[in-house]
């Protein structure tokens, strides 16, 4: 086994890692006994060389092993999130479509952080819709036993990010946790939808989740640029389903009989403006853009799921929740459940 000087002069002539030296120096890191300066060293390193899927597969195994594990059923369980960095600047739309496919009856178990690269990440809007974001283990487990939803906040459930968090913030620049973190749900779910800040990682993501065993994920990239399924633009998408990877799809959002829109229709701003954007949402007084855009990523969670083989299907699906009220109900529920379960434990 290398050691941690030979692997940073590994990186600095550009050459892979073996998985199993890219495991040697994450555990070395999380275990405290590298300095700021050669885990900087390491990060830039890696970024200047461009990472493999497999230095990443074996990254992502370690943080997972290090993580608080979440015990959950996970069947038919969905993840919706993105890897943040595409400044966009819209509103939080997963965290709506969240919402809108919980109402369809899809388990969530969404893993998520405050804002970084926008103004209102998902912990902050939740905590603008009236839930308690911050739950620890036992109550998120008990939240999801009783409503079918959970919200895993990052940073207590990975203690080991700790390490390196003061070395990503003096760096000011994305290195591979930007790529890492939406494979790092606590709950180790194994279908998701993940939004990527460009296509060359909205493919090696759906890579690594074929070789860590996901049963069924998409990776998409829109042409705008976004990290979500658009209404601006066509979409470039990757599906994973039983190991099987098809490339490179791409999707019209008028293919399901939305319109497209403008990005500019699509902003948001704080966490209280993002809040009351997606309370019109599941009240069903939205504007057309942000009804439509929201839909449309609740369709692909709720195909995602598994519940629902066609993808017309789902698309019914979300427009009935929203039609009904069961998604906003789903937000009545959780922020309920999340603050009672806070409150019981001050």
């Amino acid at each position: 086994m290398s050691n941690f000087t030979e692997i940073l002069h590994q990186l600095s002539e550009r050459q892979d890692l073996l998985p199993e030296q890219a495991e040697y120096a994450m555990r070395e890191i999380i275990a405290g006994n590298v300095n700021d300066s050669r885990i900087a060293a390491f990060l830039f390193g890696m970024r200047c060389k461009g990472e493999t899927t497999e230095e990443l597969t074996a990254l992502v195994k370690v943080m997972r092993e290090a993580s608080v594990r979440v015990e959950a059923d996970l069947e038919h369980a969905v993840d919706l999130c993105g890897t943040g960095g595409d400044r966009s600047g819209t509103f939080n739309i997963s965290t709506a479509a969240m919402f809108v496919a919980a109402g369809a009856e899809v388990p969530i178990l969404k893993h998520g952080n405050a804002g970084v690269s926008s103004k209102s990440g998902s912990f902050d809007v939740l905590r603008s819709l009236g839930v308690t974001p911050d739950l620890k283990k036992e109550h998120v487990e008990q939240c999801f036993q009783d409503t079918r939803m959970a919200f895993m906040f990052a940073p207590l459930f990975h203690p080991a990010m700790a390490r390196v968090m003061p070395v990503r913030k003096e760096l000011g620049v994305r290195t591979f946790f930007n790529i890492m973190g939406p494979m790092l749900n606590p709950a180790g779910v194994t279908r998701q939808i993940i939004g990527a800040y460009d296509d060359e990682t909205a493919h090696k993501i759906i890579q690594i989740l074929a070789n860590l065993g996901a049963d069924f994920a998409y990776t998409v990239h829109a042409d705008d640029g976004m990290d979500e399924f658009s209404t601006t633009s066509v979409s470039n998408v990757h599906q994973l389903t039983d190991g099987n990877i098809k490339e490179n799809n791409r999707f019209d959002p008028r293919s399901l009989g939305y319109t497209l829109t403008s990005h500019e229709k699509l902003k948001g701003g704080s966490p209280e403006d993002n809040a009351l954007i997606i309370r019109a949402i599941l009240d069903d007084e939205a504007p057309r853009a942000h009804r439509e855009i929201v839909l449309l990523n609740a369709t692909f969670a709720i195909h995602a799921s598994g519940l629902m083989e066609d993808i017309q299907e789902a698309s019914l699906a979300a427009e009935e929740s929203l039609a009904s009220g069961e998604a906003r109900n789903a937000l009545t529920r959780f922020a309920q459940c999340t603050s009672d379960l806070k409150a019981s434990s001050a």
